[in-house]
C-alpha cells in the first residue's frame, strides 16, 4: 500500500510541477535550444537525486516518513503563495516577461526537487521492481512535460485570459493538491498496517489511474471557477465579502 502511494505521489510530483516548470519558462524569452538543454538538465538531476535517494535511504528513511506530511504542507504553501504573487505581479505591471529566475520558476523547481528526493527516499525502501528504471521513466516524463507545456505556452499566450494569471492559477490549485495530500499523508501508516486479503493489481495502471482522477478534479475545479469569473484569490475574498455584505444587510431588513 505505502509503495503504491509513494508512487503515484512522486508521479503527481514529476508531472505537476513538469507543467509549473514548463509553463514558467514561457514567461520567459528562453530560446528553443536552450529550453531543450534545460529541461534535460532537469531530467539528470532527476536521476541523480534517485540515485542519492537509494543510497541515503536507510539514514533518512526514518526521518523522512516521520515529517513527509510537513514537507508536502511546506511545497503546497510555497506553491500556492508563489501563485498568487504571480498573479499579483501582474496585476501591478500588466508585465507578460519576467526573467528565468522568476518567483514561479524558482519556486517551482525548489519545491519539485525537494519533494521528488524526499519522495524518492521513501519509495526506495518500500518498492519491489526497479527503482532506478522507474525514476528513469520519471525523469523522460519530466523532460517531455517540461518540452511539452513550453511549446504549448505559445499558444496559450493567446488566450483570453492573460498568461500570469493562467499561470498563477495552475500554481494556485497545485499547492491546494499538496495541501491536501499533507493531511492525507498521516493515514497511510495506518492504512499500511491494514491485513486484507490478497488482491493483485498493477501498480503502474493504478498510478496512472489516480494521477488521471488527480488531474480531472484539478481541470473540473478550475473550469468551475472560470465558469463563475473567478480567475485569482482576490475574486474569491470579493465573493467571501459581498456574500457577508449581503447577508447583513438582509439581517438588518429583516430586523
Amino acid at each position: 500500500m505505502a509503495e503504491l502511494v509513494w508512487e503515484c505521489l512522486i508521479v503527481s510530483l514529476v508531472l505537476l510541477f513538469g507543467v509549473n516548470i514548463g509553463l514558467a519558462m514561457g514567461l520567459t524569452e528562453i530560446r528553443k535550444k536552450e529550453a531543450i538543454a534545460l529541461s534535460i538538465s532537469y531530467g539528470l538531476v532527476t536521476l541523480i537525486i534517485s540515485i542519492l535517494a537509494n543510497f541515503l535511504n536507510n539514514a533518512l528513511y526514518s526521518t523522512i516518513n516521520y515529517y513527509i506530511f510537513a514537507v508536502l504542507g511546506i511545497i503546497g504553501v510555497i506553491t500556492l503563495l508563489s501563485g498568487i504573487y504571480t498573479i499579483k505581479k501582474w496585476k501591478e505591471t500588466k508585465r507578460e516577461i519576467y526573467p528565468l529566475q522568476s518567483v514561479a520558476m524558482l519556486s517551482s523547481s525548489v519545491c519539485y526537487f525537494a519533494g521528488f528526493m524526499s519522495t524518492a527516499v521513501l519509495l526506495s525502501k518500500e518498492i519491489t521492481t526497479s527503482f532506478l528504471e522507474f525514476n528513469l521513466f520519471m525523469g523522460i516524463a519530466l523532460i517531455l512535460a517540461i518540452m511539452g507545456l513550453y511549446s504549448f505556452s505559445k499558444i496559450l499566450r493567446h488566450a483570453e485570459m492573460p498568461y500570469p494569471v493562467l499561470l498563477g492559477n495552475f500554481m494556485i490549485l497545485n499547492g491546494f493538491y499538496f495541501l491536501i495530500s499533507a493531511a492525507l499523508i498521516p493515514n497511510i501508516a495506518e492504512l499500511s498496517s491494514v491485513q486484507t486479503s490478497a488482491l493483485s493489481i498493477n501498480s503502474d495502471i493504478s498510478s496512472l489511474i489516480f494521477l488521471i482522477m488527480g488531474l480531472i478534479g484539478i481541470f473540473l475545479i478550475g473550469a468551475y471557477l472560470k465558469g463563475e469569473g473567478i480567475t485569482s484569490t482576490e475574486d474569491i475574498l470579493q465573493r467571501i465579502k459581498l456574500t457577508a455584505f449581503n447577508k447583513t444587510k438582509k439581517a438588518k431588513q429583516s430586523k
